[in-house]
């Protein structure tokens, strides 16, 4: 990819991808789901700084966010209205994930972090196809690539019929082919919030 981290970030500035980088939005190059990205995120800074307080850093097993979903938000909850797996996984929840105390347990973790979108390298539009698609549940997605594909209207197509946006990026300058379609989570899944703790472990 030519100029790297260098052309993915000259791809923030194109078209509709510069509107999402809105005002607030942090943006860091970092490797996620087998692939190098430029993420555009944003910190919740009231849960960092009780992180942080807490020596709290991010939380990456799966059992722990179900069970952190599966309580209300600073609500107690009885211990004995948990499930064996929830117990089990109660157990292992680190320092400031949850409070616990008469017999009751109190979730205290939100996510850490909002990622507004994804860029990502391709040396070809198909392989853009594959890598921005394992984005597709948690951000909007933009592959960039280094040289004008042959067909364009084919890459219009593809790409827009999965919502990628298509951008290249080379000694001319930055083109955009395809917009990226706007981000709308169907719902808050573990995956999702994994994904929102394995960016935080990357950025914090």
């Amino acid at each position: 990819m030519t100029g790297g981290a260098e052309a993915l970030a000259d791809a923030v500035g194109a078209a509709s991808i510069g509107r999402a980088a809105a005002e607030g939005v942090c943006h860091r190059f970092v490797p996620i789901l087998r692939t190098q990205a430029l993420l555009g995120y944003r910190l919740n800074e009231q849960e960092v700084t009780r992180r942080q307080a807490r020596q709290l850093g991010s939380i990456s097993s799966p059992d722990i966010l179900d069970l952190l979903m599966d309580l209300p938000l600073g609500l107690p909850v009885p211990m004995k209205s948990l499930t064996r797996r929830e117990r089990s996984a109660l157990r292992s929840a680190p320092p400031g994930a949850v409070s616990i105390a008469d017999g009751e347990v109190t979730r205290e973790a939100v996510a850490p972090v909002a990622v507004d979108f994804a860029i990502v390298p391709a040396r070809t539009w198909r392989a853009g196809l594959e890598i921005a698609g394992r984005f597709a549940p948690f951000c909007m997605r933009i592959m960039v690539l280094n040289r004008r594909p042959c067909n364009d209207n084919d890459v219009r197509s593809e790409a827009s019929y999965y919502g990628i946006g298509v951008v290249v990026a080379d000694q001319r300058g930055t083109d955009v082919l395809a917009e990226p379609a706007p981000f709308r989570r169907r719902r808050f899944t573990v995956a999702g919030w994994q994904f929102l703790e394995n960016v935080y472990h990357r950025v914090a």
